[in-house]
């Protein structure tokens, strides 16, 4: 039962990606893209942590709980969007929303 309360945020975060594409478009700057990942982790972290009953057990380790539940489904988004969701979904989601593709800026270092 425990693997499950710890799995269950990273698989439930695995599924955040393809809805947040759909939301954020190309123009958007770092850190709106930044919180339209954010805020559904911090949401279904909240919602596993409440579901596993691990909200209960009082407010020191319900806090910790919710932490680490949160830091679970975007630590699982982020990996899957990055290796499964982007290259497959990608040039669908712009061609259905019909915006362009835009890299991603590329930072220079200055020497």
């Amino acid at each position: 039962m425990d693997l499950l309360r710890e799995t269950a945020p990273f698989l439930v975060g695995m599924l955040v990606p393809p809805l947040v594409m759909l939301v954020t478009r190309p123009g958007w700057s770092g850190q709106a893209r930044f919180i339209a990942a954010f805020l559904p982790a911090l949401v279904l972290g909240f919602c596993t942590s409440y579901l596993a009953g691990e909200l209960l057990s009082g407010m020191p380790d319900a806090l910790i709980a919710f932490i680490i539940d949160a830091s679970l489904v975007f630590t699982g988004g982020q990996l899957t969007y990055r290796f499964i969701w982007k290259p497959l979904l990608e040039a669908r989601i712009a061609r259905w929303t019909g915006a362009p593709l835009e890299p991603a800026p590329r930072r220079v270092r200055s020497e």
